[in-house]
């Protein structure tokens, strides 16, 4: 080809080019990597205030008004090699000109070159719809727990062609506090970039998450370069700080693919180590720690998820039962029923349920939980009656809608269970719809069964569930009832507490009661019922199934009476 041939058909595809740009804008820059004007084409005279070949080696920013320098500078130099420019609203330093709106692109054959379009008037312009359902509304990336249905879902279609993925991690250490120092217009634009940036290296363009304002996450496949984002999101930083230091990126890579995990598991894994990361970074679990263990970690929490429920569909936990008495007469008022596990190696019954809240799988165990304490039921005979149990349902479950139906039904179809079977509501902090809660707690009481809120008296939240919740029951957490025996500050509050508690015609239990001290001044705040070792540690129910009678005795040693079925 000669050189004007070659000369002729650059001219055609720049035409083509600028063309496809008017498209959808008034005015075409190309500039150089100083950000010099070195092509402009379009309406220059009516907007820029001169003709097309004047401009040519003039500063962009010589055409903007200097409040605006900022944002549209922060949206050009964050912009990766090869994508696009996030639309940004700009004035012109030609003040007859109307507000506009700069998008572009940047080259990516190492020319640093920019393409810049300004257009007038565009939907873009307009408020923002809202954001999607699972979806982050300044970023457009997924909120952790579509993030983690995405892995899931992607991680199998992966498998199923031969392909394989990576989730990283991301941490922007004090990214929040760098953007309190620059305009809020600025940071916006700049917040939506480290989203475009981060979408335009996943799978598909669209497989990132933001789960909170500093920690990001990208699912991606092996020619992703972590080094390279790193360095990139650290000069975007370092470019936008006006102090010119920018922040620390910080990234691990974690191996989500698991043989033989359903999507579900993954997920699940998925957002727990999401979870560890958004929450522990800067205490015990640190970048360092993360990558160290990164190559197995979701890996090790989808095998803790099987083995969980391995343990619940094998059956493989006891019931062991804790008596609640009234402090009056230190006689059992019900029993609280609490699990007991089989596997060896689980230390602790309290960290394996933690950990199956965290990872979503409590609803499954809450559910085989109280199928056993109803076949309890229908065995059981202590002290000449039959006694009344407590489950703890944890809150995470009552925001389930497969588990609340499958209770239902089982509740339903279990006579043996109405009056007799009660539920201490657990991981309150965790019910968002208080109303849909409330309904399904009516439901229960309707039947017959009375509804106790574990854990009250933590912050604010535990008047708000008054207010929304018809209970029947509140207990009150061991912790605050030794704070309140030695500071007076704290006794006025727990007898405020329960005095509130008494005119709502609600019960009021107190936990780790061990000693006859503790039992006075609890009652004298009004307390009427306690949980603790006075009154005897949990004990396995093989006891009541082998129709031995007083499983849990008084402290005198005398068999437990029959015990009431009415709170108040």
């Amino acid at each position: 080809m000669t050189k004007s041939v070659e000369a002729k058909q650059m001219g055609i595809e720049r035409d083509r080019f600028v063309a496809l740009a008017f498209a959808a804008a008034d005015v075409l820059v190309e500039l150089d990597g100083d950000l010099r004007v070195r092509y402009v084409a379009g309406a220059t005279q009516a907007l820029l205030g001169r003709e097309a070949e004047t401009l040519v080696g003039t500063p962009l920013f010589d055409l903007i008004v200097e409040d605006d320098h900022a944002r549209l500078r922060a949206a050009l130099v964050s912009v990766p090699s090869g994508a696009r420019m996030r639309p940004v609203a700009v004035r012109l330093a030609n003040r007859r000109a109307p507000p506009m709106l700069a998008a572009g692109y940047r080259v990516a054959d190492g020319d640093e070159a920019y393409y810049l379009a300004l257009s007038v008037e565009t939907p873009a312009l307009k408020p923002a719809p809202p954001p999607e359902p699972g979806r982050d509304g300044e970023t457009g990336l997924f909120d952790k727990d579509s993030f983690g249905e995405l892995v899931g879902r992607r991680i199998e279609a992966a498998k199923a062609e031969g392909e394989h993925y990576d989730l990283t991690l991301i941490d922007l250490r004090n990214f929040g506090n760098l953007l309190e120092h620059v305009d809020a217009g600025v940071a916006r634009s700049f917040i939506a970039h480290v989203g475009d940036t981060l979408r335009a290296s996943s799978v598909d363009g669209d497989s990132a998450g933001r789960f909170d304002d500093e920690t990001y996450g990208v699912l991606h496949g092996d020619a992703f370069n972590v080094d390279e984002l790193k360095a990139h999101l650290a000069e975007m930083t370092r470019r936008l700080d006006p102090a010119g230091k920018g922040i620390e990126v910080r990234a691990a890579t974690v191996d989500a693919e698991k043989a033989g995990a359903t999507p579900e598991d993954t997920a699940k894994a998925v957002v727990y180590t999401i979870n560890r990361f958004t929450k522990e970074q800067g205490e015990d679990f640190t970048i360092a720690s993360l990558s160290d263990g990164c190559s197995s970690m979701v890996q090790d929490t989808i095998e803790q998820i099987s083995e969980f429920k391995n343990i619940i569909h094998g059956g493989a936990f006891k019931v062991a039962l804790q008596p609640i008495v009234d402090l009056a007469d230190s006689k059992v008022h019900h029993y609280e029923a609490l699990a007991r596990f089989d596997a060896a190696g689980v230390a602790s019954p309290y960290a394996l349920i933690t950990f199956a809240e965290e990872v979503g799988v409590i609803s499954e165990f809450d559910l085989a939980m109280t199928k056993r304490v109803i076949e309890l039921m229908g065995k059981t005979r202590s002290g000449g009656g039959d006694p009344t149990f407590a489950v703890n349902l944890s809150g995470r479950s009552l925001g389930n809608q497969v588990f609340v139906e499958s209770l239902l039904r089982l509740l339903k179809d279990s006579a043996v269970a109405r009056d007799r079977l009660w539920f201490e509501v657990t991981e309150s902090a965790h019910i968002e719809d208080l109303e849909s809660t409330n309904r399904l707690i009516q439901n229960l009481r309707r039947a017959g069964h009375r509804v106790c809120l574990d854990d009250f008296g933590a912050g604010a939240a535990a008047f708000q569930y008054l207010r929304a919740f018809d209970i029947d029951l509140v207990k009150i957490d061991g912790s605050y009832v030794r704070e309140a025996l030695t500071a007076p500050n704290s006794k006025a509050f727990l007898k405020s507490m329960a005095g509130l508690c008494v005119d709502l015609d609600i019960g009021v239990v107190a936990e780790m009661i061990e000693d006859r001290e503790t039992v006075a001044f609890l009652r004298d705040c009004g307390i009427r019922f306690g949980q603790g070792y006075l009154f005897g540690k949990p004990a396995l129910a093989s006891g009541l199934t082998a129709g031995k009678p007083g499983l849990i005795v008084r402290p005198d040693g005398t068999p437990a009476t029959k015990p009431r079925r009415k709170v108040g």
